[in-house]
């Protein structure tokens, strides 16, 4: 492998943890990450989730309940002595030093006699080698983004705490990190913590997603669990429904074929309907007509946007040119089964 080994462990275990900063009030929030598995921290914008990763790595103190590593509790260490790899939003590089010896740093600064040779090792590890002479502001936001790992890992923590391990990098950047990141679940069998508010990293490697709302934990579960249990806006959104209506808009277009299909399936906090579940039928009349407002091509196929009197709905054309265009009258069926009830869970802001 060519970089030292992290310590392995049984699991990282949260347990009625609370915490205050400044006005807002977290917890108590419980749950357990087993070795070689990912946590996603979700939850609309002020949740608590960076709260949250804060005081796990001990940067913020917890007010009552317990950390714990493999059984030991850590909550009344510092966070150099809890030994978690923590990356923070900015990733916290320094921008003086050249990215070696940053990936070197937490090495030298315990005294490690190999510290030259571990740091070496990860950044080929990372794919750094060519670039480990540069300063961080000569890499690109991946780059960037491997050398925080690097640097993290080096130290062989006991977990891996991160917070938007994705944000502002491109497609093959992310896709790159995280390949990295289901490498290192793998090969190392860390526990992994992470705030990500992109679904598609998510689903990608979390074996749980932990839901916060307002400082408490509202939802544990497995992503297909969270996937078939209740959803409210919050959650749709994040699932990646597109066709999202709030009840009043529903019961406002309760006069048309669509608006009352729709509110056959309503729910406390409106409902969800995937593009899957909308189906193009040609020009001929039918229950639901509407006009075609928008197309667009996607790597998945057509994109076709559709409108009846107030209510916009999206339509997925998977194979093939979707054969209408723009201003055309068209036909649509809506599988029913597919139309998920929303909830009024309280819940506020965006993924």
């Amino acid at each position: 492998m060519g970089a030292g080994r992290v310590v392995l462990l049984t699991d990282l275990e949260v347990a009625g943890v609370t915490a205050q900063r400044g006005q807002f009030r977290l917890g108590p929030v419980s749950f357990r990450i087993p070795a070689g598995s990912a946590t996603v921290l979700l939850g609309p914008s002020g949740a608590g989730k960076t709260t949250l990763l804060r005081t796990v790595a001990g940067f913020l103190p917890a007010l009552d309940g317990e950390v714990r590593v493999d059984g030991t509790r850590v909550d009344g260490l510092p966070p150099e002595a809890r030994r978690f790899g923590f990356v923070p939003p900015n990733l916290g590089l320094f921008p003086q030093r050249r990215a070696r010896w940053n990936v070197r740093y937490p090495l030298a600064l315990r005294g490690d006699p190999d510290a030259d040779e571990k740091a070496d090792a990860w950044v080929r590890r990372f794919g750094l080698a060519m670039l480990a002479d540069r300063y961080p502001h000569e890499l690109s936001s991946g780059q960037r983004q491997r050398v925080a790992m690097a640097r993290a890992l080096a130290a062989e923590p006991r977990a891996l705490l991160w917070d938007e391990p994705l944000a502002a990098l491109d497609l093959e950047s992310r896709d790159t990190l995280v390949r990295l990141l289901r490498d290192l679940l793998e090969t190392e069998r860390i526990p992994l913590l992470l705030v990500t508010h992109d679904p598609s990293t998510a689903f990608a490697l979390a074996s749980r997603l932990v839901v916060l709302d307002r400082g408490r934990l509202v939802a544990d579960r497995a992503p297909e669990e969270l996937a078939a249990g209740p959803l409210d806006r919050f959650l749709a959104r994040f699932l990646g429904y597109e066709n999202l209506y709030a009840r009043e808009e529903v019961e406002g277009a309760a006069g048309l074929s669509l608006g009352s299909l729709l509110s056959r399936r309503l729910g406390p906090g409106g409902l969800a309907v995937p593009p899957s579940a909308v189906r193009l039928r040609g020009r001929a009349e039918g229950a639901h007509e509407v006009h075609v407002t928008a197309l667009t091509w996607t790597a998945a196929g057509w994109a076709v946007a559709l409108r009846q009197g107030p209510l916009t709905v999206h339509a997925s054309v998977p194979a093939g040119p979707p054969g209408v265009r723009v201003g055309d009258v068209v036909t649509v069926d809506v599988d029913d089964a597919q139309v998920k009830p929303l909830e009024d869970l309280g819940w506020g802001g965006a993924p």
